[in-house]
């Protein structure tokens, strides 16, 4: 695959250089096809794959005392290294995992500095941790969440469902979120790490989800499950302020430069194949060119301002003026998904990527829409 250099950082070079040195394309285009018990393996093939070519340490920075710990990690490298990651060997999935594995070990580093060994296993590709939030029938809403954490001496006492475990299959650990206290109806959650093999935790058969491979998922069912106190993550009953609202923001725009590059990946497909009946003539072509760039420079800004701020920003307008985007071109394309398969199921995943959130960004466009009409009403 040759890429333009007027389109690439030096970074992004850097990494194309890697994957086409790695077997990475290789072993994900060859298990493409199979099912979700071979899938079950895959992803930790390919976790130490990205560590062993430096793929993950470098773009998080750590520190961790008996006092302190902190970390920090390099946003707009993460975002142009996806991008290159995702138009180069074609998986979302994977570059999904990547991305929430660098999130898990910062917000592991930050809150907890108990097993700081761990967040370096993730890194060295030995571990993979998943999050456990959303709950059968209700996802992640926090008002309808019922899994319980009651404290017994110096153990937590963890009792509950969680539903669609991202990685759940062949995770380690789980970052559970659980409620630990109510106070006039309002639940406050607090979050632990917890291992797979904890007495009392049993993960049910993976879900057969199509697209995002070779991601899979399934629920984990908690019946009497103890952990120690030292479990804990971050402040007692603040864990949707500390951790579940962050992840979500981070990983959305996050994820945005590697959509682009997936968006990149079906006019490579497109250019590269010489049966189309209907080929892109150059003024479609250029337009949908000039529109994947701008939405990659767009994936590439909002990383850009969350390490540009002591908080988590507010990304809405550029979230929503990249969906823009992404949705005319997808449009676009669809004349060729029967004529060429990899573009329908690359397709499927950008769909995939773009509806996660889209309930808690629809209610951000209204909240963004009423300060506009109060700002004009006082301007008035």
């Amino acid at each position: 695959m040759t890429l333009s250099r007027h389109y690439n950082t030096e970074l992004e070079t850097e990494i194309l250089n890697t994957l086409q040195t790695s077997r990475l394309k290789t072993k994900l285009h060859a298990n493409a096809s199979n099912t979700i018990t071979a899938e079950h393996h895959l992803p930790l093939q390919c976790w130490k794959e990205l560590a062993d070519y430096n793929l993950l340490q470098r773009f998080i920075h750590y520190s961790c005392s008996p006092k302190t710990s902190s970390a920090k990690l390099a946003y707009r490298d993460i975002a142009q290294a996806g991008y290159i990651m995702t138009r180069y060997h074609r998986s979302t999935g994977l570059t999904m995992t990547w991305i929430g594995q660098l999130l898990k070990s910062y917000f592991l580093a930050t809150f907890s500095c108990h097993d700081p060994d761990y967040v370096q296993a993730v890194l060295n590709g030995d571990s993979l941790c998943a999050l456990a939030i959303s709950e059968p029938n209700v996802g992640a809403h926090p008002k309808h969440l019922s899994c319980t954490a009651v404290k017994d001496g110096n153990q937590y006492i963890i009792n509950g469902e969680k539903a669609f475990v991202s990685h759940g299959p062949y995770a380690d650990r789980f970052i559970v979120l659980a409620i630990t206290d109510q106070n006039e109806g309002r639940k406050y959650y607090s979050a632990f790490l917890v291992p797979a093999n904890s007495p009392g935790l049993r993960r049910l058969p993976p879900q057969p989800v199509k697209g995002l491979q070779p991601s899979s998922h399934c629920n984990i069912v908690f019946t009497d499950c103890r952990i120690p106190v030292d479990a804990l993550l971050g402040t007692p009953g603040n864990a949707f302020a500390e951790i579940s609202l962050p992840m979500r923001t981070l990983e959305d725009s996050l994820m945005l430069a590697p959509i682009a590059g997936a968006m990149q990946a079906q006019l490579d497909l497109i250019s590269q194949s010489p049966t189309l009946s209907s080929p892109l003539n150059n003024s479609k072509l250029g337009e949908l060119l000039s529109l994947t760039e701008s939405a990659k420079e767009l994936g590439i800004l909002a990383a850009s301002k969350l390490g540009q701020q002591s908080h988590t920003p507010d990304l809405t307008p550029l979230i929503i003026g990249f969906r823009s985007l992404v949705e005319q071109v997808q449009t676009a394309l669809l004349e060729w998904h029967d004529e060429y398969p990899g573009l329908k199921e690359l397709a499927a995943d950008i769909q995939i990527l773009c509806s996660i959130g889209r309930q808690a960004t629809a209610a951000r466009t209204v909240t963004l829409a009423e300060r506009f009409l109060d700002e004009q009403k006082q301007i008035d």
